[in-house]
């Protein structure tokens, strides 16, 4: 087991999150390089580690913004990254992301789990009303952990992006603190 350099700020029964540190430049740059988790989140440009190293520094810098590391309880290894971007302060929104980089990682809860930490962070610390994201309307698993914990489909954003030859639609989902209360736990 690796020793922690920060301690969990979020933590759930098969992940935790918190904050950056050194080398979380590679499992960020996995996330945006590799064809996988590339796919799914339409990078389209590759990236180097310094890249990375300066992205996180200014990311960390930007106060309208909130982003974490996800790590595996069981031996601490960073698996991707969630954030809160474009967090509205006054009008209490932000935008959802999650990436999970290696595939070996998907489909065993790490992400539903992420999303239900950071939507309690989000309502019962910060205080905001409304989280939304965009979701490739493809991404079917995706947007059933994202129904899962709450969010619905507000409208699709009609060939949002260019991908792999072809313009693809996205959903816009979003959850209000007034649905999330009543969710079932």
């Amino acid at each position: 087991m690796k020793s922690k350099l920060y301690p969990e700020f979020l933590k759930g029964e098969k992940i935790y999150l918190r904050a950056y540190t050194e080398g979380d430049e590679e499992v960020i740059a996995r996330i945006e390089n590799h064809p996988a988790p590339r796919q799914t989140l339409f990078y389209a440009i590759p990236t180097t580690l310094e890249q990375q190293r300066e992205k996180i520094n200014q990311l960390v810098a930007d106060h309208s913004s909130i982003h974490f590391t996800i790590c595996r309880n069981e031996d601490d290894e960073p698996i991707g990254q969630t954030a809160l971007v474009r967090i509205d302060w006054t009008g209490r929104a932000a935008i959802f992301y999650i990436g999970i980089a290696d595939k070996v990682n998907w489909n065993k809860g790490y992400g539903k789990e992420t999303t239900a930490l950071i939507l309690e962070y989000v309502f019962n610390t910060l205080n905001l009303n409304r989280i939304q994201l965009h979701v490739a309307v493809e991404n079917e698993a995706a947007v059933k952990v994202y129904q899962k914990t709450g969010f619905t489909i507000e409208g699709t954003l009609r060939e949002a992006m260019y991908h792999d030859g072809r313009y693809c639609d996205f959903y816009v989902m979003g959850i209000l603190r007034s649905e999330w209360e009543k969710r079932d736990t």
